[in-house]
């Protein structure tokens, strides 16, 4: 019995090793990339260990003197600004969508909720043109407003195609919690705005948490729409500056 369970052990510790080695593989070969000369990436035999780092590709990027430094800063400026306010608008809206229909009667919510899945399926680039056309010709032309090459701008679309993932995650968070919790707090006098802050708010804060890393991830790694909607340092992001 006993070898059974070294090997089960041994198996068991050689799957964690696998799933490490997948996890973090990408991120050593950034982070060694970054560290090595185009000679060293293109030369074979494929080297997983640099005896000679070089710390040249940070010294272009952060050169002041041809502008990359400065393009690098803005472009790293702005790539802040917009993943942090689209994480907190995404957070804030979708956890309370998430909430009320996770917990209120609402007449249609699963084709709701439907909905809020189908903005998640249907791919970036096929809404590019439409946003694009709104953008250009219509918002100008009968209200005024210019949102091209704006931070506002790229906020708002990456909200509006992050807040439906949102609401479908907590949804799942909000439905776990117990009922008779809500109901406790309002036997104790809570209104059901503070039973949501005071009571449903901590128990889902591990969701919140998460979700709004994902969300976070999701606005500072897209390309397309900070390709497609900036022009100018005002608004680019690091996916676009590199």
């Amino acid at each position: 019995m006993s070898w059974r369970k070294t090997a089960a052990g041994i198996l068991t510790w050689a799957g964690v090793a696998a799933v490490l080695v997948w996890t973090f593989a990408p991120l050593y070969w950034l982070l060694l990339s970054s560290l090595s000369t185009r000679a060293q990436l293109l030369g074979t035999p494929l080297k997983w260990v640099r005896l000679h780092p070089t710390l040249a590709n940070y010294q272009v990027i952060m050169d002041m003197t041809n502008g990359t430094g400065e393009r690098f800063i803005y472009a790293f400026r702005n790539t802040l600004i917009i993943g942090l306010s689209s994480t907190v608008v995404c957070v804030l809206l979708g956890s309370r969508a998430a909430y009320a229909v996770a917990r209120l009667k609402v007449p249609g919510k699963n084709g709701i909720l439907i909905i809020t899945l189908a903005t998640r399926m249907l791919p970036t680039i096929a809404l590019v043109i439409p946003f694009y056309i709104i953008e250009v010709a219509v918002l100008p032309r009968f209200t005024g407003i210019n949102l091209f090459d704006t931070k506002t701008n790229l906020i708002i679309l990456y909200s509006s195609f992050i807040l439906g993932l949102v609401v479908w995650i907590m949804r799942g968070y909000f439905a776990g919690i117990p009922k008779e919790l809500e109901e406790a707090a309002r036997i104790d006098g809570c209104s059901p705005l503070q039973a949501f802050y005071h009571v449903v708010v901590p128990l889902a804060m591990p969701g919140l948490v998460a979700t709004a890393l994902l969300s976070f991830l999701m606005a500072i790694d897209d390309f397309i729409l900070a390709l497609l909607f900036t022009r100018t340092e005002n608004a680019f992001t690091m996916p676009y500056f590199i």
